[in-house]
């Protein structure tokens, strides 16, 4: 039951997925948007309402939208409809890294640290894993949500782990292609382009991962947002912002590990970014060697080794942490044969991982 709950299959035109995917979760979306305004509310914004509505004004992301993902914008619509919300609270929970950067340009707010991702490659098995904790505010537990997208003539199906009434947080598509994302919040982002949730959905419309990074690399992107790109055979860690974007090649061409801290550049600073820092050595330390199994690689994005940062981000106020593990996605990506999917609808030190494809 409380799978069955949490995941549901989505098909027709953009605005029939979204309606589909607003009715089949239409109560925890409203629950989400006043959780959200709630959250605000608790971080010293006196009227949460009115500081989204000014967000929005200030904004300018749907010119970008429209020019680049037009159709997605329209399953947005179809969301509203579902759950008979507002277009205008539908498009505000899609801008949740552009609303941290908006908090951080316009009230000097702390930056966001969140989000642990790997991607590794098994050569001589010819499967690449990728995989990622999806770290959010604590107000986001009990809405995590698996959305299927079917293939239809126009694009490719598409499994995208989410929380409600948002088109996509992390993903794998049916042509072997996975994304996961981490927020830079040392890099500039702008009041214009695509927010980071239209760039999800958009990369997984890929037929490889060269395609995908070749398409990421041509969108304007209008929050700084670390992208891990990989399919069976190549694997692309972009670090995009509003000025450009910079390919981070690994020191070992087969394992990839991110979190939140820039790592192209060679005079990248780190040293002001501990949280972020103590997270990737957790996950360099396990998995740094041969090919790991995904029972390793669970445990690795499940792992507490620091107790002030640790990989898996639980749901204590008391710990002091900032932000909370929504959920984690592990996908093996063949050379040949179907992609598997296990996900964790929470901390995966807690909650365990689940088949989902």
């Amino acid at each position: 039951t409380f799978m069955r709950e949490r995941i549901t299959t989505v098909s027709g035109s953009p605005s029939e997925r979204g309606c589909a995917i607003g009715s089949a979760f239409a109560d925890d979306i409203r629950a989400h948007w006043h959780a959200l305004l709630d959250s605000f509310y608790e971080n010293g914004i006196g009227d949460p309402q009115g500081y989204v509505d000014a967000m929005l004004r200030e904004t300018s992301f749907r010119p970008a939208i429209e020019g680049h993902a037009a159709h997605l914008m329209e399953e947005v619509c179809g969301i509203a409809e579902g759950a008979h919300i507002d277009v205008s609270r539908a498009y505000a929970l899609q801008l949740i890294d552009e609303e941290w950067a908006y908090r951080v340009r316009t009230r000097s707010a702390r930056p966001s640290e969140k989000c642990s991702s790997l991607a590794i490659r098994d050569a001589l098995a010819g499967v690449t894993w990728i995989g990622q904790n999806m770290d959010l505010g604590s107000y986001t537990d009990g809405f995590q949500q698996v959305v299927r997208h079917a293939r239809d003539r126009q694009r490719l199906g598409a499994l995208l782990f989410t929380i409600a009434g948002v088109i996509g947080l992390m993903g794998v598509n049916e042509a072997g292609v996975g994304l996961c994302v981490n927020s830079l919040p040392q890099l500039p982002s702008a009041p214009q382009g695509i927010p980071v949730a239209f760039i999800v959905r958009r990369l997984l419309e890929a037929s490889s991962a060269y395609e995908a990074a070749d398409l990421c690399r041509h969108l304007p992107h209008a929050t700084s947002q670390h992208y891990l790109i990989a399919d069976a055979t190549e694997v692309y860690s972009l670090e995009a912002s509003a000025a450009g974007i910079t390919r981070y090649l690994a020191p070992d061409p087969l394992r990839f590990f991110h979190t939140n801290h820039p790592l192209a550049a060679a005079d990248t600073n780190s040293s002001d970014e501990p949280n972020s820092v103590a997270r990737l050595r957790s996950l360099e330390k396990r998995l740094a060697f041969g090919a790991p199994k995904a029972e390793e690689m669970e445990a690795a994005l499940s792992s507490l080794d620091d107790p002030l940062h640790p990989v898996c981000r639980l749901n204590d106020r008391r710990s002091g942490f900032i932000h909370f593990t929504t959920g984690s996605m592990l996908s093996r990506l063949p050379v040949r044969g179907a992609v598997s999917s296990r996900v964790s609808f929470g901390p995966p030190s807690i909650d365990g991982y689940y088949d989902v494809a």
